[in-house]
């Protein structure tokens, strides 16, 4: 009885001292991984808003719109890249005391870059449509340099991973933990010390240009020590 008592006992401490070898934690280092990458966007977006003048020599909004495609096809723009964003009618006051229905149109145009934008405010100047402005850019393979900064920014942790601990005769292990800390996409939405419009009756026609999309990504990793 004695003898199984021991065994017993002898096997519980064999166990709880293999439990408190594998429960030491192996040497680690953490590593935070940052990159940033600047894109020039390829996709401007202007809204334009069309809307019924209430005097005797109004247009339709019908009218408006057909001088708008064929302003943008003047300068080479498909009407594809025209787009209705909102459409709506009221009552607006005509003289004194009589009112009619009176229809509005907001448009989206995208087109590919400053020169373009200029050309087409150079157009809507012409059509004398002043309710137009640049809405926001953005760029076609824009999910695709996403993949990329954030694929580099976790290159990044390694290799200071790596440069670390070869400075101290250490070997870097496997990656225990990779994490997102933070993503930024910077400059989508339009940003400008100048609000650009077409409310410049009297001033020149300005040089358009657009800041880089930043796209910026942080990332937490783990690494073991060999």
């Amino acid at each position: 009885m004695k003898k199984l008592v021991f065994i017993i006992l002898l096997a519980l401490c064999s166990s709880n001292l293999i439990y408190a070898q594998d429960s030491v934690e192996k040497p680690f280092i953490e590593i935070n991984g940052t990159a940033e990458l600047q894109v020039i966007p390829d996709q401007i977006f202007i809204g334009i808003h069309l809307k019924e003048n209430i005097d005797r020599d109004k247009k339709t909004i019908t009218e408006q719109e057909r001088d708008l495609i064929k302003a943008i096809e003047a300068i080479q723009i498909s009407p594809k890249k025209l787009v209705v964003t909102d459409a709506n009618a009221y009552y607006g006051k005509v003289g004194l005391v009589g009112k009619e229905v009176v229809s509005s149109k907001r448009f989206e145009l995208e087109v590919s870059d400053a020169t373009q934008a200029k050309k087409v405010f150079e157009q809507l100047d012409k059509l004398n449509i002043k309710n137009a402005s640049i809405v926001r850019v953005d760029h076609t393979k824009l999910e695709e340099y996403k993949k990329i900064v954030k694929i580099n920014a976790i290159k990044t942790a390694k290799n200071k991973a790596q440069y670390l601990l070869e400075a101290i005769g250490e070997e870097l292990g496997g990656a225990l933990i990779v994490r997102e800390n933070n993503f930024n996409t910077n400059g989508v939405q339009f940003r400008s010390n100048q609000s650009y419009s077409m409310a410049y009756e009297t001033k020149p026609m300005v040089e358009l240009d657009f800041k880089k999309i930043t796209l910026q990504s942080s990332v937490y990793t783990k690494w073991g020590i060999k």
